[in-house]
């Protein structure tokens, strides 16, 4: 009997010991087992992944990514379909169901895709998904634990990349990718929140040029026009040839951009004003904040800033390029007036 309390007590100092030696952290992470299960599997067994999950099982893609066939998965958050103001499952039930399929295939390739196969400071890397459409993802390889690697992909983050699963790769992200068919003008066109903005790029002579070619388009609600006290009836009562070009120009890039590739870059993408080489304007990165600002060659001019939305509001990628939203103007039609020769 005295052998037996030795043996319990010595076992217990001897775990104890053990306990002191390993990192608290050891004990508190849980590392779901990767070698047994799919990616569907994984999905549906993680939480923060619930709503994606659901949406999965709506759309029926939750088959393509649970079979023998080999994919890429690029799951978003809960936290990011809150953004786009979805709390429930039941919520997907309020879309139109084609098109909420088509944006579940969005996030998913028919092939396996680990991020070194991703090129390095590339940012217009495609690979097809089960949409048909081509997913542009990017990345940067850091060198140090502090200078750590990131994927982009359609202007998302990757919190977590390359999960090995028995199917496929699994990559976390912090939005959804928001695609739409169309050019950036239709875009503009589909949503009545920008239809003053639409009003005034057709009145200033800047809305048929948006059906062709590459744009990046910093598009300003009817709020931001209304806090101005413009109006669709005082565009069109304005007279373009008495203003520059700078007042609706200002927001029409002729580039494709997402606001991640400034992290990518840590460039910002200021090009000039085209017939208004007094203004410099541009999309700048600042750490975690993209700012919209605009500039004179004059020292002591306009140097206003102000921050761009919120990643549920900004990304949106079309066929021809990509669109921000912003809520708040850059010019007061007097500021931009060619009488106004301070400016």
């Amino acid at each position: 009997m005295q052998l037996k309390r030795i043996t319990t007590y010595l076992l217990f100092l001897l775990s104890c010991v053990l306990l002191q030696a390993c990192n608290p952290d050891e004990f508190l992470v849980y590392e779901e087992n990767t070698e047994t299960r799919n990616v569907g599997d994984y999905i549906g067994n993680n939480f923060d992944l619930s709503l994606f999950y659901a949406a999965l099982e709506k759309t029926g893609v939750l088959e393509n990514i649970t079979g023998s066939e080999k994919v890429t998965v690029y799951a978003p958050t809960n936290a990011a379909f809150n953004a786009l103001g979805i709390y429930r499952p039941s919520d997907f039930d309020k879309l139109d169901q084609d098109s909420l399929k088509t944006m579940v295939q969005y996030h998913v390739l028919g092939r396996l895709l680990t991020s070194e196969e991703i090129p390095v400071s590339t940012l217009d890397a495609r690979y097809p998904n089960l949409a048909n459409k081509d997913l542009i993802i990017s990345k940067y390889a850091g060198t140090s634990e502090w200078d750590k690697t990131k994927v982009f992909v359609n202007g998302a983050q990757a919190t977590r990349f390359d999960i090995m699963l028995t199917n496929g790769v699994l990559n976390i992200v912090n939005a959804c990718f928001k695609y739409n068919e169309g050019t950036v003008q239709d875009f503009l066109a589909e949503r009545s929140q920008y239809s003053t903005f639409v009003a005034a790029l057709k009145k200033f002579g800047h809305w048929d040029q948006l059906a062709q070619g590459e744009w990046s388009i910093v598009a300003p609600e009817n709020i931001a026009f209304e806090n101005e006290g413009i109006t669709p009836d005082s565009i069109d009562r304005m007279d373009p040839t008495t203003f520059y070009n700078r007042f609706m120009a200002v927001y029409l890039f002729d580039t494709r951009i997402f606001l991640t590739d400034l992290d990518l870059s840590k460039q910002s993408l200021s090009p000039p004003i085209a017939d208004d080489p007094r203004m410099s304007r541009g999309i700048y990165y600042n750490v975690d904040t993209r700012w919209f600002g605009v500039n004179t060659q004059e020292t002591g001019q306009y140097g206003r800033f102000t921050p761009l939305s919120q990643h549920n509001k900004v990304n949106y990628l079309t066929a021809n390029g990509t669109v921000h939203n912003i809520e708040k103007l850059l010019f007061r039609p007097d500021e931009a007036v060619l009488t106004n020769i301070g400016n």
